[in-house]
């Protein structure tokens, strides 16, 4: 019961709230619209000379309006997106009316051009005297798009959360990925020492050779002696008949006097390669499986 009773006055309290903040709102708009419209007037005075009592009416708004006391009633109010460009222009004017008591119309007038204080006004103006008087500071931010787009919506906690989750989720993914990839790439190129028959055929060039060490990638491989005037003219492209797997098309990458450096054209399987390394060592290779197609 006590209860019932303290809800309607709490709604009651709120209201009056809100519309007591709601006249306050409307009152400093009035001020900053009357702001605009005397920093318009001193303008037209510098450019005209017309109006001479203009520049003592902008300075009497400017007494009666601290800029300290202005800039805490706009972040009271929730118009600090406005105190940025307010103040801007406060201080421009500051100096203008300085300028104009010491050296007068004509030089403050040069200032205000260089100073570019009417395009500045201008772009005050375009700000401040649109807002309704039940203006409400939660639906605008400073810089807001000219499409009224507004504020975008705040994110709430679960959805911090959530996004923490799925980014620390999706970085371990990933990590694992390249693990996983780190890990395949190197037992493929992991060199095993072996000591196999191997036949390299290359054009009318057919060499007895023996696999040193091999990996799924190449292989590095000995030749027989007495073979080193057909190992100067081997051309980069040959055929490597390997025991157990049959033909092997292969690239030379490097060569000595005695070593061939080899990486095959298509790599080997983990099948393949566990049958070389399977294989006994033997005497070399017979020259009908050396030449046995690929």
């Amino acid at each position: 019961m006590i209860a019932a009773l303290i809800a309607p006055a709490a709604v009651c309290g709120s209201a009056v709230t809100a519309a007591a903040s709601s006249r306050e709102t409307c009152q400093l708009q009035s001020d900053l619209m009357n702001f605009q419209h005397e920093v318009r007037g001193f303008l037209e005075h510098l450019q005209t000379g017309r109006n001479p009592h203009q520049p003592m009416r902008l300075l009497q708004w400017m007494e009666d309006h601290p800029a300290v006391a202005l800039r805490t009633r706009m972040r009271r109010l929730g118009l600090q997106s406005f105190e940025l460009l307010t103040m801007r222009l406060i201080t421009q004017q500051e100096s203008l009316l300085a300028e104009y008591r010491l050296h007068g119309q004509k030089k403050a007038g040069v200032s205000a051009l260089r100073f570019g204080t009417s395009a500045l006004l201008d772009e005050y103006a375009n700000r401040i005297i649109p807002l309704p008087c039940n203006y409400d500071p939660q639906q605008d931010v400073e810089g807001s798009t000219a499409a009224g787009m507004g504020r975008l919506p705040a994110l709430t906690p679960e959805t911090t959360v959530i996004s923490a989750l799925l980014f620390i989720m999706l970085s371990g993914a990933g990590l694992f990925l390249a693990e996983r990839f780190a890990r395949r790439h190197r037992r493929r190129r992991y060199r095993h020492p072996c000591s196999l028959p191997c036949n390299l055929h290359s054009g009318q060039t057919l060499l007895q050779a023996k696999l040193v060490d091999i990996s799924q990638l190449g292989a590095k491989v000995r030749v027989w002696k007495n073979q080193d005037k057909a190992l100067t003219g081997l051309s980069r492209d040959l055929t490597a008949a390997l025991p157990g797997i049959g033909s092997a098309g292969a690239q030379i990458t490097w060569k000595n006097t005695d070593y061939l450096g080899l990486e095959f054209t298509t790599p080997l399987t983990g099948e393949e390669l566990q049958i070389l390394l399977a294989w006994p060592p033997a005497k070399p290779l017979r020259q009908t499986q050396a030449v046995k197609p690929a």
